[in-house]
């Protein structure tokens, strides 16, 4: 008398709606999240400046340089009026192992050229600069400067500063 063997299938339970519906929302949203990312990273290179004072701004020049000199094309704005912002398409910039600074170099109607440099950059930039110019409270400006590379920093590229701009006295405080 031989031994009856057992049949060893087992046959899966069907998913349930709600835990149908739940699949394709997780993937859905995976989806889109990706979407964003590739969208986020593939943005154009910008330089963005904008003028949020109660003065006009005569000139705006901006520009890279290193310990021997000016390494990029100057990128010049000119008679930027209150409240206005300004965009220009940048190119992708190599700058490993240069150890740069973004020099900025400003004047408002009424008063001195001024500049100053700002940040660190030292590998490939791709991305977008932001220069902002504030009103504050005591008749002075306030200068933000900032870089960003996309979603994931680069330990690299380190520019999120902020001046205070002495109009009347010439000079820019760090």
């Amino acid at each position: 008398m031989g031994k009856k063997i057992a049949n060893d299938k087992h046959q899966k339970a069907p998913m349930n709606k709600n835990t149908k519906n739940l699949v394709y929302a997780l993937a859905g949203s995976v989806f889109l999240v990706m979407a964003i990312l590739i969208i986020i990273e593939n943005t154009p290179n910008k330089l963005i400046v904008k003028n949020k004072t109660g003065k006009n701004l005569e000139y705006v020049k901006a520009y890279f340089v290193d310990d021997e000199g000016q390494l990029t094309k100057a990128i010049e704005i000119k008679d930027l009026k209150i409240g206005e912002t300004a965009e220009f398409d940048l190119e992708k910039l190599y700058l490993t192992n240069l150890e740069a600074v973004f020099e900025i170099r400003f004047k408002f109607e009424g008063y001195d050229e001024l500049f100053t440099d700002t940040g660190y950059f030292n590998d490939v930039f791709d991305g977008k600069i932001t220069i902002s110019f504030t009103d504050t409270d005591n008749d002075k400006v306030l200068l933000n400067v900032k870089a960003t590379t996309g979603i994931l920093t680069n330990p690299n590229i380190i520019c999120d500063e902020e001046y205070t701009v002495n109009l009347e006295e010439g000079y820019v405080e760090e």
